[in-house]
């Protein structure tokens, strides 16, 4: 059976350095799966919460991305206490999550979003049709000012899990980036993963 998730693991020792890894996806069996709050750690763990970040700034409201029917609220996440980046949670699988405590989008370095692939049972979620996009589709970001952001895709790129180029994705500065994650390939039971990630990478176009 193909079935698709979302997920990445980020970790963050005391001293706040980076060191990122894509992780396992939970089972997506309706039986088996149940959402949970996904809790942010401490700050006094060396890692900046969400809202301790966002007081004040301007943040990421809507994803659009005409090109697979894609027009889904934005939701800040941080990483949970297991090290797991967390994904939405006010609507799972409808909505995305932007890791905030990376650049917003159109700030210099790698913004990262991502999505659910599908729901419990298997069907579809926000990123069920990732895969369709193409370089040159148009990915859209509106703040919560109302400035939009278009990015353009780039490449998209498929990784096992313990291959992913980890500051490529998260880290790679000197540009404008937005990438979009979520799962792909086969459904591993005894891994309670799949086989692969799904990485789009998109290069900001213009902001107005």
């Amino acid at each position: 059976m193909y079935l698709r998730r979302a997920g990445v693991r980020v970790w963050f020792p005391l001293a706040c350095i980076l060191v990122l890894s894509l992780c396992a996806c939970g089972p997506v069996s309706s039986s088996t799966y149940k959402a949970e709050p996904q809790p942010s750690p401490s700050p006094a763990g060396g890692v900046p919460s969400p809202a301790s970040q966002l007081s004040g700034v301007a943040t990421p409201a809507h994803l659009i991305i005409s090109a697979i029917g894609v027009n889904a609220s934005v939701e800040p996440v941080g990483i949970q206490a297991n090290g797991d980046l967390a994904t939405p949670t006010q609507n799972p699988w409808e909505n995305v999550g932007w890791y905030s405590a990376g650049p917003r989008p159109g700030e210099d370095g790698s913004s990262v979003i991502d999505g659910h692939v599908d729901r419990p049972g298997g069907s579809a979620a926000v990123f069920w049709r990732l895969d369709e996009l193409r370089v040159g589709d148009t990915v859209v970001i509106v703040d919560s000012t109302g400035i939009t952001r278009q990015f353009n895709v780039t490449r998209l790129a498929y990784y096992h899990p313990q291959d992913a180029p980890l500051q490529e994705i998260f880290g790679t500065s000197g540009g404008t980036y937005l990438n979009l994650i979520t799962c792909a390939g086969e459904w591993i039971p005894s891994q309670h993963q799949t086989t692969l990630r799904l990485v789009v990478y998109t290069t900001l176009e213009t902001a107005r």
